[in-house]
């Protein structure tokens, strides 16, 4: 029988197992049209990050709710271990470090996923950035040399 660490973690393997098959299942029933799903894991992310962890969204700047996002995510979730966040014109990227989600997202590209449209960081940046009022087109590609990846969030206006 499983002692009660083993039985923690195998329950993490199970939903991780769940969440490739289920992510991997949607890219290969809706192809890019599975990228609609993301506002909906950044609503729920968002609404974790204001209620328990004392996030405000309205009235900041796009580039300032970003990097409380990224903080978030990298002091109270432990998801990476750094998240630097740049504006350059019109564009804003985050580069993620050392992401928790890299070998989970490596799988699914092996299994056929051409972006990895639940990344929780692209999503809640999305979702906030739209509750700005801000119109942003969001992408996100693999930085091998962070071990970890590239979310760019071009703002196309208000």
């Amino acid at each position: 029988m499983a002692t009660e660490e083993q039985k923690k973690a195998n329950q993490l393997r199970l939903a991780n197992l769940t969440l490739f098959g289920i992510t991997a299942g949607f890219w290969e029933l809706l192809g890019d049209t599975a990228l609609a799903i993301g506002p909906q894991i950044g609503e729920q992310v968002l609404k974790v990050m204001e209620k328990e962890m004392g996030l405000e969204i309205a009235g900041e700047k796009p580039e300032e709710v970003l990097t409380e996002i990224a903080r978030l995510f990298v002091d109270e979730f432990g998801f990476a271990s750094n998240i630097e966040v740049v504006t350059e014109g019109n564009t804003i990227t985050m580069k993620v470090r050392n992401c928790l989600n890299t070998s989970l997202t490596d799988r699914l590209m092996e299994a056929g996923v051409e972006k990895p449209f639940i990344c929780p960081i692209m999503n809640s940046g999305f979702v906030a950035m739209r509750r700005l009022g801000i119109k942003a087109h969001p992408d996100v590609v693999k930085w091998t040399e962070g071990n970890g990846s590239i979310i760019t969030f071009r703002l196309t206006g208000s």
